[in-house]
């Protein structure tokens, strides 16, 4: 028993021993010490100052060239093609007035002289029952009857006299008109597709001739998605006023040049392709037998002016540029601010980093239009791999930007 006492006294010590340590240990261990955060430094950036402005957009299209302006040339009356003109074939050109084709007028001219005689001879009947009309005035006496006087004055001999006159000059008229359209003329100037008579061989009325084209007005029909179509920012139509033209420019890339046409779309077609779900715009351009020529390879080359030899010709493909109606307070901005499809990075009044949502107008391989900016935000130009939301960040304008928030 003694033993046991001893050993539950020695153990007793000890465990008191131990936690007399531990609190000895715990009261002695020294506070730590509190040091302020340090907040990370700002990083730099290259930013632009936004601008608000008034801006066209571009849409971009492509289309096949057609004439405004296609025909089929008839002759307005028979004979045999006596004559044409040298350059009536497939492919040549036309003036304005010109005869592309002679018919025989001798018949015509026949014609108008019998005409031209008729109407002397009117002219004679209707002077002598003049005279008669003058003679029966001083000898008229009243008849008592409205009828009997008037045949006694001859006015009906006189009024079928004047009417054979007015016959007489329309017949001279139709036989002059009949021999001028002997040659067949068109008022505008144009170019040949085809032709279907030659020298020596007999025309009837109403035969076709030929097939031709104004040159000097060509329509282009250009195909627009309903997001493109919006873009052009039209005018409200509702009350049926014409659309206000938009400038278009048509390129056609030829060897080692690329030729160039300035026109203007000038109406929208009425309904929408069914398949397609497209909408189809119309360019009109004149002067198109004009055409400049641009260097291909991007240098300050010459430019130069052809004639419509080298004009813009019906089936020809080309690319157009559509210039929209100009959008107010858009903000142009580098190609690169881009981040995902639809925001850019701005820095608050704090220069901390946060994301806005704009509306993108056009891109290209350097620039960026889009809309819901305020003037003078800074945004990113470059935007960072690793984004840190709320992040500070020191501004750097970048050249030609305003260095002034």
């Amino acid at each position: 028993m003694g033993v046991n006492r001893s050993n539950l006294i020695r153990a007793g010590a000890i465990l008191l021993a131990g936690i007399v340590v531990s609190w000895l240990i715990i009261i002695a261990k020294p506070d730590p010490d509190v040091h302020p955060h340090e907040e990370t430094p700002p990083h730099s950036a290259d930013v632009v100052a936004v601008e608000l402005v008034s801006r066209a957009v571009v849409v971009n299209s492509q289309g096949t060239v057609t004439a405004k302006t296609a025909i089929e040339v008839t002759s307005q009356v028979s004979g045999q093609v006596v004559a044409v003109d040298e350059h009536f074939a497939a492919g040549g050109f036309f003036g304005a007035g010109e005869a592309l084709l002679q018919l025989d007028p001798r018949d015509y001219e026949t014609a108008l002289d019998q005409a031209e005689a008729a109407l002397a001879d009117a002219r004679n009947t209707l002077a002598q029952e003049q005279g008669q009309a003058r003679q029966a005035k001083r000898e008229w006496r009243d008849l008592g009857n409205e009828q009997a006087n008037n045949l006694f004055l001859r006015k009906p001999q006189l009024a079928a006299a004047e009417a054979r006159v007015g016959a007489a000059e329309a017949g001279v008229r139709q036989a002059q008109l009949n021999l001028e359209r002997t040659a067949i003329r068109l008022p505008f100037a144009g170019r040949i597709v085809d032709v279907n008579v030659n020298l020596g061989q007999y025309v009837s009325a109403n035969t076709a001739v030929a097939s031709v084209y104004d040159s000097a007005v060509m329509e282009v029909r250009l195909p627009l998605s309903a997001h493109e179509m919006q873009l052009l920012n039209l005018n409200a139509n509702a009350r049926g006023e014409a659309l206000q033209p938009l400038d278009v420019r048509l390129r056609l890339e030829s060897g080692e040049t690329m030729q160039e046409w300035l026109g203007q779309v000038v109406r929208v077609e009425s309904s929408v392709d069914i398949q397609s779900r497209l909408f189809y715009v119309v360019a009109e351009i004149r002067n198109a037998g004009v055409v400049e020529a641009v260097g291909s390879s991007g240098d300050e080359a010459a430019t130069t002016t052809a004639t419509s030899t080298a004009g813009l010709i019906p089936g020809v493909f080309v690319e157009a540029e559509i210039s929209s109606n100009p959008y107010a307070k858009v903000a142009v901005l580098p190609r690169e601010a881009l981040y995902k499809s639809n925001q850019v990075m701005v820095l608050d009044e704090q220069n901390r980093l946060r994301l806005r949502t704009v509306e993108v107008l056009q891109t290209d391989e350097q620039t960026l239009v889009v809309r819901g900016l305020q003037s003078g935000q800074w945004v990113l130009s470059h935007p960072p791999g690793f984004i840190e939301m709320g992040a500070r960040y020191n501004p750097v304008p970048s050249a030609g930007g305003d260095a002034a928030q």
